[in-house]
């Protein structure tokens, strides 16, 4: 276990980013053993702030500009609300840590894990600059990324293996040969996200979530021919999606009953996002059960045939 005083020390050399060598730390797995490592507490300045007509003093984070980490063990750590900007991170671990409210912005994570680590309320897709994060072989699985906040980032073979993902909007967020696996719940995956036609547009090539369970998920202005759906009784996954929403939609009007409207107004949802000559789209059965029923949903399938 790390004394108070080492994880000073530690601290010091990270922040001012000097050499640590010379604490002789040892090894795990050929990484610098930081296991344990907690976060300073933040620094109080003189700066005052008025909230309500109350005044309080202005707390400044623990915030690390150009980071160069390689080779370290950061398992079961807690670092929330750390900043972190401008570097990279190389064959780390934050296995089991909590990262709650973390900071990122125009940062490489390279063979990172953040295995069943605690990362909900923080900002992964931070842009800086210009530059946004880049994840690299980044292990996901078991992490908890719900309420994690993008504006553009950039994943590639990032395994997420049962990551709790909800409610969680990627905006202008790139993947690239990323398997999920698990629940994704209220989940928006986009093209280009709000005002983020400056960004690579993300094509969704080669992911993979045959292993997913897809829950109030909105894939937006993607073609997805370059993804692998789930093949279930819950998922219905549609070729030539917007053409056969279009003609489910016009075979569903010539009926006035409450499920053929609601049924319309289901359809016209996934209508407003899909593109000409979209390849394939998905469509949860139970979600739309939970709106017009059963019978609604084998009117739905039953339009879709015609």
């Amino acid at each position: 276990m790390l004394s108070e005083s080492l994880m000073a020390e530690i601290w010091s050399c990270l922040i001012a980013r000097d050499r640590i060598d010379s604490l002789n730390l040892g090894s795990v797995d050929g990484r610098l053993d930081l296991r344990g490592l907690r976060l300073p507490r933040p620094s109080v300045t003189s700066r005052k702030l008025r909230f309500k007509d109350i005044s309080v003093n202005e707390v400044r984070p623990v915030a690390i500009d150009g980071i160069e980490w390689k080779n370290i063990d950061f398992s079961r750590s807690n670092l929330r609300g750390l900043r972190l900007m401008n570097g990279k991170i190389e064959n780390c671990r934050f296995d089991y840590s909590d990262l709650r409210g973390i900071r990122i912005w125009a940062t490489t994570m390279q063979d990172v894990s953040f295995s069943h680590a605690n990362l909900r309320d923080s900002v992964l897709g931070g842009v800086k600059d210009g530059v946004w994060n880049r994840f690299i072989d980044v292990d996901f699985s078991e992490a908890n990324l719900s309420r994690t906040i993008y504006e553009a980032a950039e994943f590639e073979r990032c395994a997420f293996v049962d990551s709790n993902i909800v409610n969680v909007d990627f905006q202008s967020s790139n993947f690239k040969n990323c398997r999920f696996e698990g629940e994704l719940k209220d989940v928006l995956f986009y093209r280009h996200g709000f005002k983020g036609e400056g960004y690579p547009p993300n094509e969704m090539m080669d992911v993979d979530f045959t292993g997913a369970n897809l829950h109030d998920v909105d894939f937006r202005d993607l073609d997805l021919a370059g993804v692998r759906f789930p093949s279930d009784d819950e998922h219905l996954v549609i070729q030539n999606f917007a053409v056969a929403l279009d003609r489910a939609a016009a075979a569903l009007e010539k009926n006035e009953d409450e499920v053929a409207k609601r049924l319309i107004a289901f359809i016209r949802r996934y209508r407003r996002w899909a593109v000409p000559g979209q390849a394939q789209g998905i469509i949860n059965l139970r979600d739309l059960a939970e709106i017009v029923g059963e019978n609604g949903v084998r009117r739905f399938v039953d339009a879709l045939r015609k």
